[in-house]
């Protein structure tokens, strides 16, 4: 180990290549209560330095755990066997913004909300939003294929990746997709790696798709009093052909734990709480949407139906 670590140092740089025990603990957990130490971590700065790590590793028989932010709740970016932790949120860059053929460009490493800030500045909307997304990565999500509560109407993150930029296990670089939507000769090696959890390569780039940014967004919030009215209440929404842009439906314990945690005056006698959103780009059509939905949810049970009426109602 101490050889590859030299060898990292002179291909990286020292300030790139992280041996104190400090520093190997600060990338030996994620958002489980699991933990093991690296033997080295490193944070590379681009694709080439990925795959120098990389091929070092394979050379040296070394196991590399590829990370982001470490938000992830399943330990795979956990060094279960040691080796080398490699960090790519130094990788958080936009490299490109295309609005021609609404696409970004980015690194691996940039926390999600802060690429949907960007695009949104322009107009553009990248929906996909894990609840994790003001620390999770963009790479991370890729390799779990992430979803959040918009997945119901825009889908997973895998909708959005048109093409990716891979190292290999053995070093060799590997680029996938493009920005052309009939992009389907030969083999979906996109798709292979998205949702592979960091097997197959390390993700270092992503060409993601993007839509046009909803103008209008309302919301509304309904009580039941009985957990299966609210879960009759999802369905019956759905089959009046209603989609919603969000529906989370929160049980009693997540709702005691919320209100533990952060007093938003949440009512404790209910049995689920169900957080509805439309969106779209005609307004009366959006009002009208939320509600047929308020009074679905009426008609199914809920006690009490409340329509936000502003942005920091909704907030």
């Amino acid at each position: 180990m101490d050889e590859l670590i030299i060898k990292l140092q002179e291909s990286l740089g020292p300030g790139k290549v992280l041996t104190s025990l400090e520093d190997r603990i600060a990338y030996s957990y994620d958002g489980t209560f699991a933990q093991n130490l690296p033997d080295v971590a490193v944070l590379p700065e681009s694709t080439e330095e990925v795959a120098a790590v990389v091929r070092l590793a394979a050379e040296h028989r070394v196991p590399v755990v590829p990370r982001g932010m470490a938000s992830g709740l399943a330990g795979a970016s956990i060094p279960k066997s040691g080796g080398i932790a490699l960090s790519l949120t130094r990788m958080n860059r936009i490299l490109e913004i295309d609005e021609v053929n609404r696409t970004v460009r980015v690194e691996a490493g940039i926390v999600t909300a802060d690429l949907q800030a960007e695009v949104e500045k322009l107009g553009l909307f990248y929906p996909p939003d894990p609840s994790s997304n003001k620390q999770s990565t963009i790479g991370g999500n890729i390799a779990c294929n992430a979803g959040g509560p918009r997945c119901l109407k825009y889908g997973v993150t895998g909708d959005y990746v048109m093409g990716l930029t891979v190292v290999l296990p053995d070093g060799r670089v590997l680029e996938t997709g493009g920005k052309a939507i009939k992009n389907v000769v030969g083999y979906d090696l996109t798709s292979l790696f998205v949702g592979s959890e960091g097997t197959l390569g390390v993700i270092t780039e992503a060409l993601l798709k993007l839509v046009a940014k909803p103008q209008f967004v309302r919301t509304a919030r309904a009580e039941f009093p009985s957990l299966e009215d609210a879960s009759r209440t999802v369905n019956a929404v759905l089959a009046a052909g209603i989609v919603p842009a969000t529906l989370e439906l929160m049980d009693e314990t997540a709702i005691t734990c919320i209100e533990e945690a952060m007093g938003l005056g949440l009512p404790l006698d209910v049995e689920a709480m169900l957080i509805i959103e439309t969106d779209g780009s005609d307004e009366e059509a959006v009002v009208r949407e939320i509600e047929a939905v308020a009074r679905i949810c009426r008609e199914n049970g809920a006690r009490a139906v409340e329509v936000a009426q502003s942005e920091e109602e909704r907030a």
